[in-house]
């Protein structure tokens, strides 16, 4: 008599945010400066769950490395300073759960600081 089992997995996946980001920047007069500012904003997300957003940044498309900010749930914007002059940043958000779990980058956008 052969026995039958049922197994019956549980995954807790973190619900992916769909993030419409958007970018203003400024920079002072001086070529070489490094006051340029990027505000980037994003939609509330009504997760109950949701802990905050991962803000990122590069000099290159898709690269990279560590998040630059960390805000709670109830911020949607935020504001990078720092952005030299003639560079081209890019930029993307994440959200994360009280659990820690992350969602995937949001839509990509860039700016180029004058």
């Amino acid at each position: 008599m052969g026995l039958t089992r049922s197994m019956t997995r549980h995954y807790h996946v973190l619900q992916i945010c769909t993030f419409v980001l958007m970018t203003t920047a400024c920079a002072s007069s001086n070529p070489a400066s490094s006051n340029g500012t990027a505000t980037l904003s994003w939609d509330a997300s009504e997760r109950v769950d949701l802990a905050g957003h991962k803000i990122y940044q590069a000099t290159a498309p898709g690269a990279y490395g560590a998040p630059i900010a960390a805000v709670p749930m109830n911020v949607t914007d935020y504001t990078v300073t720092g952005l030299e002059s003639g560079t081209t940043y890019f930029f993307t958000v994440t959200a994360y759960n009280t659990d820690g779990a992350e969602s995937s980058f949001s839509n990509e956008v860039r700016k180029t600081i004058p």
